[in-house]
């Protein structure tokens, strides 16, 4: 129970307790009165009637001592008024037989008055003339004690309702800064250091708040430092300084990724051999301008492509994966990427000689990542003997037998007619953090073949079809849930859908319809969403928040932005890219990379994941490293 709670209750029970030992002595004390008024009353009404009575009695009027009693009977409240006539041996009596009024039955149980009897003995000097009895009727002290006390309590009920509510007020009120700094403290324990506390007047409570806020404000510098670092250790490890890019060993751990997926599609050496030219005509300043602005060139041109990765691998060769492409397609947007260039060079120098060449490699199925990059190179020298500004091609042994139209019509056929295929690979904790649930691979049965995500993806973000795609998974997300009571499953969402307003709307409503299963289901989003898309992820996460949905972020560190936004966006846990567990065991770099990129995610609260993990060496590195959990191939995804 919270100290709000407790004080609350202990003043309301004290002021209740107070009312009610009031309300007792109150209650016996008014009791008393009106059954000592009672007694009184009939004490005095049997003298008086006994005075009143003596003179009829001595001359033996019956009448006139009728007529007495009656007159005394009638101006009075009394239960029985009783004459015995010694001389005549004659009776008389008056009996009120009424029920009390106004008053409830269970009350009048209680007897809480007794009826008063009084007698006196009327005389004539020593001569015995009569014999009177006067009895109260407690009725009228039962309607005056109850229509007091009534009134009493409803008085006390009144006075308990305003006072609580001002001590609730109050409490509110002079609690608050206790509240926010509670408040605060599950700030800072969630690693969220954007706010300060207000001063209150309070002089114990502001220097404890004073305290607080300090030590917020070194603790978000500290997790600032903490992410800078490692975004310049990753910089150092795994991007080019002068293109901003990716270098020779960040292009290395993507393919690795992209093989192990079994990924399609093929890799670009792009040679742009003017900027030796540039460089001997013009120096270091102009071939680093040119070597940027060929970058940008390249982002801006595959921008398109999420899944892309580029680097530069030496003074003058970039490198370029584009997964999911087919032979036509890589071809085309060779052209694209030569034409780019052809204009940043050709136009400053005014020489036919900046032209750049692209080899191009189509990979073929198990293909390794040496053989791969030598059919790579083997294309770019017969671009280089051919011409200038030549685009070759080293096909794949095994034509491409599906173009983009044929994996469009394949992926809206598989959503028409059910033909998805569903594994589940689960998550492995190795710290006391809450378990994550299992991660849900989709891929597609077509002509007895079975094609993965990362083979018919690149058609999925060329055609748009990501939120349709997104809204069939979650759909089966759900009937996989249904049947199986104690899985867990996280859906991973393209970039279209994160975008798109209508299925923030479905999704929204998704949860809604969905409400039980709302702790059994996460939603995760690739790390690029968050540059491009930044408002629309900021949207998603606050309907996941809203109905209590884990999300997380998949390809954590792939890009080479600044990590700050874990603790804006604060995500329930991030999967690291895969790049890094492909190059871990060979490159110790690439250790500490992924240590500081752990570490920042760590200090800031969310959990670590670390995917395509294959083997026992690769489990002891992330051992020492700041890793929460683990998935890959020692523990395989199986079909549901």
């Amino acid at each position: 129970m919270t100290l709000y709670k407790q004080i609350l209750a202990f003043v309301i029970f004290l002021f209740a307790g107070l009312l009610i030992i009031a309300y007792a002595v109150q209650f016996q004390s008014t009791r008393d009165y009106l059954a000592e008024q009672q007694r009184v009353s009939v004490i005095n009404t049997a003298n008086s009637v006994g005075i009143a009575l003596t003179p009829y009695l001595e001359t033996g009027d019956k009448v006139g001592a009728e007529s007495i009693i009656n007159a005394a009977f009638d101006g009075g409240y009394y239960q029985e008024i009783h004459l015995d006539l010694l001389a005549s041996k004659q009776t008389i009596e008056k009996t009120n037989k009424k029920e009390i009024e106004g008053v409830p039955g269970w009350f009048i149980q209680l007897n809480l008055f007794k009826s008063e009897t009084y007698e006196s003995i009327l005389t004539s000097g020593w001569l015995q003339l009569g014999k009177l009895q006067v009895k109260g009727h407690p009725g009228d002290a039962y309607f005056q004690f109850w229509r007091t006390m009534s009134n009493l309590f409803w008085s006390y009920i009144a006075c308990f309702i305003v006072v609580s509510v001002l001590v609730v007020t109050a409490l509110h009120f002079l609690l608050r800064p206790l509240n926010l700094i509670r408040r605060q403290a599950v700030e800072i324990e969630k690693h969220h250091f954007n706010k300060s506390i207000p001063l209150p007047k309070t002089l114990e409570l502001r220097e404890v708040v004073q305290s607080i806020n300090t030590l917020t404000v070194k603790l978000a510098k500290q997790f600032k430092e903490e992410a800078v670092a490692a975004d310049l250790l990753r910089e150092r490890a795994f991007r080019d300084a002068v293109s901003g890019l990716g270098n020779r060993a960040y292009f290395i751990g993507q393919i690795n990724a992209w093989i192990a997926e079994h990924g399609t599609g093929g890799i670009m050496l792009v040679a742009v051999d003017a900027l030796d030219e540039i460089y001997r005509i013009e120096g270091y300043g102009a071939r680093d301008q040119m070597v940027r602005q060929i970058a940008n060139a390249l982002q801006t041109k595959l921008a398109y492509l999420d899944s892309a990765a580029i680097a530069r691998i030496s003074a003058t060769e970039y490198a370029v994966l584009l997964p999911g492409l087919t032979s036509e397609d890589l071809l085309e947007t060779a052209h694209i990427l030569n034409d780019a260039i052809a204009e940043l060079i050709v136009n400053p120098l005014e020489t036919d000689s900046a032209f750049s060449v692209i080899g191009i490699a189509v990979r073929n199925e198990d293909e390794d990542l040496s053989a791969l990059l030598t059919k790579a190179d083997s294309a770019l020298r017969r671009a280089r003997s051919e011409r200038l500004g030549a685009v070759t091609i080293e096909h794949a042994e095994k034509a491409d037998t599906l173009g983009r139209l044929a994996w469009k019509d394949i992926i809206l056929e598989a959503l028409e007619h059910d033909q998805f295929d569903f594994r589940v690979q689960p998550v492995t904790m190795l710290t006391g953090e809450k378990a994550l649930p299992s991660e849900l691979f989709t891929g597609i049965r077509h002509q007895g073949q079975r094609f993965s995500a990362a083979q018919f993806m690149a058609a999925v973000e060329m055609f748009k079809l990501g939120e349709k795609l997104d809204r069939y998974v979650l759909e089966h997300a759900v009937f996989v849930l249904s049947a199986n009571p104690g899985m867990s499953l996280s859906v991973n969402l393209t970039i279209g859908s994160i975008s798109s307003l209508s299925f923030l709307n479905y999704l929204n409503d998704f949860f809604i319809k969905n409400h039980g299963l709302s702790r059994r289901i996460a939603i995760e989003i690739p790390e690029n969403a968050i540059f491009h898309q930044r408002e629309a992820v900021k949207s998603l996460s606050e309907i996941c928040k809203h109905f209590n949905v884990m999300w997380g972020i998949d390809q954590f560190g792939r890009h080479f932005q600044s990590l700050e936004y874990l603790t804006e966006l604060s995500p329930v846990y991030v999967k690291v890219d895969q790049g890094y567990m492909s190059i871990i065991s060979k490159d110790e770099n690439a250790q500490s990379v992924l240590a500081a990129v752990c570490r920042t995610a760590h200090n800031a609260g969310v959990i670590t994941v670390v995917t395509r993990v294959e083997n026992e060496q690769q489990m002891e590195i992330i051992n020492q490293l700041f890793v929460d959990a683990y998935q890959g191939i020692v523990h395989p995804a199986r079909e549901i």
